[in-house]
C-alpha cells in the first residue's frame, strides 16, 4: 500500500482543530477508491461522527463538499458557517481528547489489542489511537 492511499495523520491539524484533516483525508481516498477496505467501515462513523457532532454537522455534508473538490480550510469554513464555531477553550479540550484517546481510558484495551495485531504490542511509546494509527501508517517507527 502506498501512502498516497492512506490518510493523514489525525495530529494534522486544520485551522486549530486535529483530526478534522484526517476525517477530509479519508473521504477523499474513499471518492478515488483507493481507501483500504478496513477503514471504510468508520467512514462518518467513531471518530469521524464524534468531529461533526462538534462541529453541529452532517457527515453527508462533508463527503458532498469534497465531490466538490473543496480543500479542508474551505470545509472546515463551511463547517463554522453551517454548524457551529467552537470557541478556544472548546478546541482546546477538543484537541487534548482526540491526541488522548486509548491513553488510561476506555479505549486503552483497545489500543493494546491493535498493536499486538500487528506485533508492537510491547511498545510503550504507542499509547493512543493516533499514536497507533503514525505506527500502522509508517510515519513513525
Amino acid at each position: 500500500m502506498m501512502s498516497q492511499d492512506l490518510p493523514v495523520s489525525g495530529y494534522q491539524r486544520t485551522e486549530r482543530l486535529v483530526y478534522f484533516a484526517r476525517m477530509c483525508s479519508k473521504a477523499r481516498l474513499m471518492l478515488r477508491g483507493v481507501l483500504p477496505e478496513s477503514y471504510r467501515e468508520f467512514l462518518g462513523v467513531g471518530f469521524d461522527g464524534r468531529c461533526c457532532r462538534f462541529l453541529a454537522v452532517e457527515y453527508s455534508d462533508i463527503k458532498e463538499l469534497i465531490v466538490e473538490n473543496r480543500s479542508d480550510e474551505e470545509i472546515l469554513a463551511w463547517c463554522y458557517l453551517h454548524g457551529r464555531r467552537p470557541n478556544d477553550e472548546e478546541v482546546f479540550i477538543w484537541n487534548l481528547f482526540m491526541e488522548k484517546r486509548g491513553w488510561r481510558d476506555d479505549d486503552s484495551a483497545l489500543v493494546q489489542a491493535e498493536k499486538e495485531s500487528i506485533g508492537l504490542g510491547d511498545r510503550e511509546e504507542i499509547q493512543t489511537l493516533f499514536d497507533f494509527y503514525d505506527f500502522d501508517e509508517g510515519r513513525r517507527n
